[in-house]
């Protein structure tokens, strides 16, 4: 389609529209398109040659089980006049637009999927579409989820500036990621959980959910019968906990610092060698965020975007000479994302990491409960000073007010009063 046909766009994407496969989206089953009427698609030309290719792809190609040799050819065709038709509609800059478009994340094309999300962006979302653009956020392949990122802030709003600050694709590529398997999982999974890629880090071990809906299963209440201790407010989690978070952290950045050594002993591979090059780098960056720095964004819990968080836990076990939380789960609202969520953790360290941080900390907390006590001592001590001071000042005021009412009375006497 040549560039400003944007009718001959609408007649082409409402032929592929008729023929929408069932979403490939984990969060939802299909977008939100309440209050928002979609394009007046005008009649499809059978003159039309695009059209009659894009309309003989879907109806030989799409279905399950096509064995043809020529669909692979005839679908690059397909993409590329859908691509171009998407990226008119997305210049018209016309909101009509945007229900129809935001249909195409349904498709199994990653190609057509990513046009969608710079024409959603070229044309700009408001408030209005964000309950429609949530489920976007949470494709099932990394490049697709950079691309909404990169299209939410061309929209105006406080719910689009909230969702934004929420959505941070952690991984690139065309390849469509699965959802850990809740049986493999060391923590239960709720019923009626969706699980959020960019969330999830099984490594850190730290894999995060939402509810399919409001009114299903509550986590809040579902965990809090598993739980051995808790609830705990999350800044009295961390608290109670502090010196075993501190623990963890120290293993974390010990494993992590070993992981880089034998890297770096390692010999780089000839950077021509594209593929094992290319390994070599993401292990780099793997290791990069092994650490204590790299978790802590999965600690992170601002009121603005997930409320008051709430922790329970569900295994505490004795390592040395410290009990340790090694198994919970934190459960907040989703406030961006318009949902309940939870997200479970676990320790992934083991437990000789462990009582090897735990020298040092052990050391740090005797002495902090020394100094503890003898802050105490000398506030103790002070205290007392005061309060001798304070007897001595006042009985001296009374020993001078008995003086000076004695020698009034002795004045009035002379004075014949």
């Amino acid at each position: 389609m040549k560039p400003g046909k944007a009718r001959s766009a609408i007649i082409t994407g409402t032929v592929l529209l008729a023929f929408l496969s069932p979403s490939d989206l984990i969060l939802a089953a299909s977008p939100s398109t309440a209050g928002q009427q979609p394009a007046t698609a005008a009649p499809t030309s059978a003159d039309d040659p695009e059209d009659q290719l894009v309309a003989k792809f879907l109806h030989d190609c799409s279905g399950k089980g096509v064995k043809d040799a020529s669909c692979e050819k005839r679908r690059n065709d397909f993409v590329a006049i859908l691509k171009e038709d998407l990226l008119t509609l997305g210049a018209t800059a016309d909101r009509q637009f945007i229900p129809n478009i935001a249909r195409i994340f349904r498709r199994s094309e990653v190609e057509l999927r990513l046009a969608a999300a710079d024409a959603i962006g070229m044309i700009g979302p408001e408030d209005s579409d964000v309950d429609m653009l949530i489920p976007l956020t949470n494709d099932p392949v990394p490049d697709v989820r950079h691309a909404v990122s990169n299209m939410v802030p061309h929209g105006k709003g406080k719910a689009l500036d909230l969702l934004k600050e929420r959505t941070h694709p952690r991984r690139t590529g065309p390849t469509p990621e699965k959802p850990q398997d809740p049986a493999k999982l060391p923590v239960p999974v709720v019923p009626d959980s969706i699980y959020l890629f960019d969330s999830s880090e099984i490594s850190f071990g730290r894999v995060s959910y939402v509810m399919r809906g409001r009114g299903k299963s509550d986590p809040a209440q579902f965990f809090k019968a598993k739980a051995k201790k808790g609830p705990y407010k999350w800044e009295e989690f961390q608290q109670q906990y502090r010196y075993q978070l501190q623990d963890e952290q120290e293993a974390l950045d010990q494993a992590q610092q070993a992981a880089g050594k034998q890297l770096e002993n390692e010999k780089p591979p000839d950077p021509t060698n594209l593929q094992a090059f290319t390994d070599y780098m993401q292990r780099m960056q793997s290791v990069s965020m092994q650490g204590s720095m790299g978790r802590m964004s999965f600690d992170s819990y601002q009121s603005h975007l997930y409320g008051a968080p709430t922790v329970y836990v569900l295994e505490d076990r004795q390592i040395g000479q410290r009990s340790y939380p090694t198994r919970y789960v934190v459960v907040y609202q989703e406030l961006a994302l318009k949902r309940p969520g939870y997200r479970l953790s676990w320790m992934t360290v083991p437990d000789s990491a462990i009582k090897t941080a735990q020298v040092a900390s052990l050391k740090e907390q005797q002495e902090e409960e020394a100094l503890k006590a003898a802050t105490k001592k000398e506030e103790e001590t002070a205290k007392k000073r005061g309060e001798a001071l304070d007897n001595l000042i006042k009985k001296k005021d009374e020993q001078e007010k008995s003086k000076f009412k004695k020698g009034q009375a002795d004045l009035e006497k002379e004075l014949g009063f």
